[in-house]
C-alpha cells in the first residue's frame, strides 16, 4: 500500500459509477468587483450524466470570500513547493509469515523534503489559521445545499482526516489507533510545529513499539491523503468564485439528504 505524490495538478478521487461536471459562467467576476462588504454571488451549472443539467446558486460574505481567495493562494504555493514539483516516494509494505518476525519495507521522502511539505501544509493543519482546510470547508458547507456537492464535501473531510483510509486498514499498539488524526496531530505538535514535551513522550513511545520506519510511513501516508483533500477542495473553491471554467467530479452513488448544518456532512 502506498501512494507516490506526484507534481501533476490531477488529484481526483478514485474511478467510481457517477460522472458530474460543475461549469461556471462567472469567470473572473470576483476579482473585479470593488463593492466591499457586498455579497459575492455564484452560479453553477451542474452536469450530471443520464440527467438535465441543474444550476446552483448562492453566496459568499466578503469577508468568506476573502478566506476563500487567501486558501487558493494557499494552495498555490503548495503546488510549487518543491516536493510537489519534483514528486516524492510514500510507500511501504508490511510482511509476515508464522515463526517469523516482522518484517517492514519503507520507501519515503528525506528529512528536508518533509521538512518543507510540513511548512507549506501549516496554513492549512492548523486550526487557528485563518484559511485552514476545516475552515474553508465549513464555509463552503454553510453556503451549499445541494446534496451532490455536500457529498463531495463530505468525502474530502474523510480523506482529509483519515476516515477514508482507516476503512481500507487499521493500525493499532496498546490500544492507540496509530493512522489516526490525533497521532498525527500530537507528533506534529511534540515534533514539528510545536514540542509539547508530554505529547512527545508518548509520540516516542509509538516510534520505539513501531518495527523498522513503520511508524514514520504511517505519518507521511496521512499528510499526503491531507494534500489530495487539499488540492481538490481548491479546485472547487476556484470553480465557485470563477476562477476556473469547471471541475469534473466523480462519486460511488447518488448522494443521501443531508441537513444545511455544516456538521451534517
Amino acid at each position: 500500500m502506498g501512494h507516490l505524490v506526484e507534481s501533476s495538478d490531477g488529484d481526483r478521487c478514485p474511478a467510481r459509477i457517477k460522472d458530474w461536471r460543475l461549469r461556471s459562467p462567472r469567470r473572473g467576476v470576483h476579482a473585479q468587483r470593488e463593492d466591499a462588504g457586498m455579497p459575492h454571488p455564484f452560479q453553477l451549472t451542474m452536469k450530471i450524466e443520464g440527467r438535465a443539467d441543474g444550476v446552483v446558486r448562492g453566496e459568499f460574505a466578503d469577508g468568506e470570500c476573502a478566506v476563500l481567495l487567501h486558501y487558493l493562494e494557499q494552495n498555490g504555493q503548495l503546488a510549487q513547493s518543491k516536493p510537489l514539483r519534483e514528486g516524492f516516494p510514500c510507500d511501504f509494505s508490511i510482511m509476515w509469515a508464522e515463526g517469523t518476525s516482522l518484517e517492514v519495507e519503507t520507501s519515503l521522502p528525506d528529512n528536508d523534503t518533509l521538512s518543507i511539505l510540513l511548512h507549506r501544509l501549516r496554513p492549512f493543519i492548523l486550526k487557528n489559521e485563518p484559511a485552514s482546510f476545516e475552515t474553508v470547508s465549513a464555509i463552503i458547507g454553510r453556503r451549499i445545499e445541494d446534496p451532490y456537492l455536500r457529498q463531495l464535501l463530505r468525502e474530502q473531510r474523510e480523506l482529509y482526516d483519515g476516515r477514508k483510509s482507516r476503512q481500507l486498514f487499521r493500525i493499532a499498539s496498546n490500544d492507540v489507533v496509530v493512522n489516526s488524526e490525533r497521532v498525527l496531530h500530537d507528533w506534529l505538535n511534540s515534533h514539528e510545529y510545536h514540542r509539547d514535551p508530554d505529547k512527545r513522550e508518548a509520540v516516542d513511545a509509538l516510534f520505539e513499539r513501531m518495527p523498522g520506519d513503520l511508524m514514520r510511513a504511517i505519518l507521511v501516508f496521512m499528510l499526503v491523503d491531507k494534500v489530495r483533500a487539499i488540492r481538490y477542495l481548491a479546485s472547487l473553491v476556484a470553480v465557485l468564485l470563477g476562477k476556473t471554467e469547471s471541475l469534473q467530479f466523480q462519486a460511488l452513488h447518488e448522494p443521501t439528504t443531508l441537513g444545511a448544518d455544516a456538521g451534517d456532512w
